[in-house]
């Protein structure tokens, strides 16, 4: 069963929204336009897992996707997918990398487009990350417990080449379409169960409230100013700034397409860029509109919960709005 689902990562979305709200010449367009390349390829690496797992007994395994566990004193691990059973638990990184991969003791290569890219060896990363799960576990008390770990090459156009005699990584990397083989193949080499159901529910919990999701700065990231951020509705047609209010509907002064919640994505976009309460001035100043009652009004729409009254009213952003 899923305890953690896969989602778009926040920071992808809000790299976006702030892709999308920047000059196009802007210094550091470029930079983030590679780094949302990166994240939307390993999101979709990982949707690609999650296609496979969804054909496994859910009654075998608890997945988590997307966890963010701390170690020492201010220092994170990302695991990609985390699989727990009564018999261990399973790691898997995700590498959504087109072109030719090559994997030797001491690094990864990518050979694309007439470029080539080295990583870190993917196998030492997923050793290091073993090393400190297990950190992780023996500090709240949780029964030692087999940890593996598995690269997963998502792609079937990717060419994969294992250096000569690197039995590890031939053993810890494999295709997407050999997943479900690998995972059975770890259930069953265990003939008995190491972990009690209240074992499980203990570590179920711990790993839900040690997850602190990637929060950074981008403005700071990318140098780039808040004023320069572009305001207003975005067209959902021509994708044009900035869409005009006209009695309870949005009008395109460039393309002249119509809508009525074309607003919605606008309001997401003013939160996921760093506002997780405003008040009515500040979301009329962002969407343009001509008046505070019709702020109010749109606001109401919303149903957003809200603090104080009249004009001292701050509206905050529901849990699950994003």
């Amino acid at each position: 069963m899923f305890v953690k689902n896969l989602k778009v990562p926040i920071i992808l979305q809000k790299a976006e929204a702030l892709e999308k709200r920047i000059p196009q010449n802007h210094p550091s367009i470029s930079d983030l336009k590679s780094f949302i390349k990166n994240l939307r390829s390993g999101y979709n690496g990982e949707r690609r897992i999650n296609y496979y797992l969804n054909q496994i007994p859910p009654q075998r395994f608890y997945i988590f996707h997307d966890l963010r566990l701390q170690y020492g004193d201010n220092a994170y691990f990302q695991i990609d997918v985390l699989i727990l059973s009564s018999k261990g638990i399973f790691m898997l990184d995700g590498k959504n990398h087109s072109g030719k991969l090559t994997i030797d003791p001491n690094q990864m290569t990518q050979e694309y487009e007439e470029k080539r890219v080295i990583y870190e060896n993917p196998i030492s990363q997923a050793n290091r990350h073993n090393l400190l799960l297990s950190y992780f576990l023996e500090k709240y008390k949780i029964p030692s417990v087999p940890i593996k770990s598995l690269v997963v090459i998502c792609k079937s156009s990717t060419e994969l080449v294992i250096s000569p005699g690197y039995t590890e990584a031939t053993k810890k990397v494999c295709r997407l379409s050999d997943l479900l083989k690998k995972l059975d193949g770890f259930y069953h080499h265990y003939n008995r169960e190491l972990l009690d159901n209240k074992t499980l529910e203990k570590i179920k919990k711990l790993l839900l409230k040690k997850h602190t999701p990637l929060n950074t700065d981008l403005y700071e990231k990318f140098k780039i100013l808040k004023s320069e951020v572009v305001t207003g509705v975005q067209c959902p047609m021509c994708f044009s700034f900035s869409m005009e209010y006209q009695r309870k509907i949005w009008k395109c002064p460039a393309c002249k397409f119509v809508s009525q919640d074309a607003y919605l994505n606008a309001v997401k976009d003013y939160l996921l860029l760093g506002n997780s309460s405003f008040t009515n001035m500040e979301l009329r100043s962002f969407l343009h509109l001509p008046s505070s009652r019709i702020t109010t009004y749109t606001m109401s729409l919303l149903n957003f919960p809200y603090t104080g009254t009249t004009k001292g009213r701050i509206y905050h952003q529901p849990k699950d709005f994003l």
